[in-house]
């Protein structure tokens, strides 16, 4: 997502030298393990379950006990393999759940060509280049992110063209007189939708970068008119293969605020949900999953954090995943996607003397835990966006940058 004008960055950074002065986020913070404060408050003695994480209730506050691998159950004590009752996924075979959380026996073996996901036999993920993340920065560069190459000397950006999409002019808020990217999702055939300045969305090749125009109706009314907006596409049902494209925002300056809608699938027409949670400076981008969730990255000087939406209001739900002390400066460009358990924030940020510096940071889903893994980006990043087919749960070898000191500094050389 990107700031739309120049003209009053002179504001924006007095602004920023009063948020940089006022209190870091506190509270929100979730820690990096087990016996983790949460920040939330609590009374007795009871148990909860918060998505994977098993919470205990000690002296007046949750503390995180244990993060599970697969479910959580706080009837049945912390961590299960699955819900008891309800089908679950035994590598390629569905299986029943036991009363006790741990796996039953086979119900059914999924077909060549599908597999198990979300307790039912789905189609298999086919597409090249659907476990990946991609990005788009202001200059039409159209990029994947690996984030398993994070640290190596191939690098975790890499070119795939230049987009030459006919958009025409910018809307009259941008100040600017032709088009350029504003946000991106990737749909489950690995195919990018790239919103522009001026309303328009175009379908990106995430194989050559070619354009293709789509049918979507700029600036369109549904409650409110819908200029520009983030975007993440967002699975129907957990492990399903049917998804929706979700939107967040409406408004051209990318301020507080904004709506949440959805996008018709075939129509192309906005529906819309409600408002959306307006806590810091700016409108939040949107990440989809696998799952089923939708999650916005909320970005402020002083105060910046991942939250899960609710799908049916709108508003924040769950706890925040929060950076620690904000982002330090005037936001100016921002996106992020998911992958693997981890949300991936691409950010860029400018001083007081307006020298802009593009990071790529870290938010782990299950525990909160928040490091900068890339700092001094060449890529000034404006939408990025991930197929609900990329990983969302990881029984993986972590990444190479999990082992190494961090930020990695990738300076003006970055493999192409």
């Amino acid at each position: 997502m990107l700031r739309p004008t120049l003209a009053s960055l002179g504001t924006l950074l007095l602004g920023a030298s009063l948020f940089a002065c006022g209190p870091s986020a506190s509270g929100d913070d979730i820690g990096d393990g087990p016996d983790a404060n949460t920040g939330q408050p609590c009374t007795g003695s009871g148990h909860q379950c918060v998505g994977v994480q098993y919470q205990e209730c000690r002296s007046g506050e949750w503390v995180v006990v244990e993060s599970c691998a697969t479910s959580c159950n706080a009837t049945l004590g912390g961590c299960v393999d699955c819900t008891p009752g309800v089908n679950a996924c035994q590598g390629t075979n569905v299986v029943s759940c036991n009363s006790d959380g741990t796996f039953g026996g086979v119900v059914e073996t999924c077909a060549a060509g599908s597999e198990c996901s979300g307790g039912s036999c789905q189609r298999a993920c086919s597409a090249d280049g659907v476990d990946l993340i991609y990005v788009v920065d202001d200059t039409n560069n159209l990029l994947s992110f690996d984030p398993r190459l994070v640290g190596t000397p191939a690098g975790p950006f890499h070119l795939i063209g230049r987009l030459s999409c006919p958009a025409g002019p910018a809307l009259p808020d941008f100040m600017a007189p032709a088009a350029t990217p504003f946000s991106m999702g990737v749909d489950r055939d690995a195919v990018a939708w790239v919103l522009y300045t001026s309303g328009q969305i175009f379908n990106v090749s995430t194989a050559n970068a070619q354009c293709t125009a789509t049918s979507f109706a700029p600036q369109q009314n549904a409650g409110r008119r819908w200029d520009v907006f983030g975007m993440g596409f967002v699975t129907d049902t957990a492990g399903g293969d049917t998804e929706k494209l979700w939107l967040g925002g409406g408004d051209a300056m990318g301020m507080l605020g904004g709506d949440l809608g959805w996008v018709t699938p075939g129509a192309l027409t906005i529906n819309r949900v409600g408002p959306l949670s307006a806590t810091v400076e700016y409108g939040p981008e949107l990440t989809g999953l696998g799952d089923a969730t939708l999650w916005g990255f909320y970005p402020g000087t002083s105060q910046a954090f991942v939250q899960q939406i609710d799908k049916a209001t709108g508003a924040g739900t769950g706890n925040r995943l929060s950076i620690p002390g904000g982002l330090g400066g005037t936001v100016t460009a921002w996106a992020f996607a998911q992958w693997g358990g981890k949300f991936y924030v691409f950010v860029t940020t400018a001083d007081f003397l307006g020298t802009e510096t593009s990071t790529v940071r870290t938010l782990d889903r299950a525990t909160g835990a928040y490091a900068q893994v890339i700092t001094n980006s060449p890529y000034r990043v404006v939408g990025a966006g991930v197929s609900t087919c990329a990983p969302v749960v990881i029984g993986r070898t972590p990444p190479p940058y999990e082992s190494m000191p961090l930020p990695i500094d990738l300076g003006a050389s970055v493999a192409q």
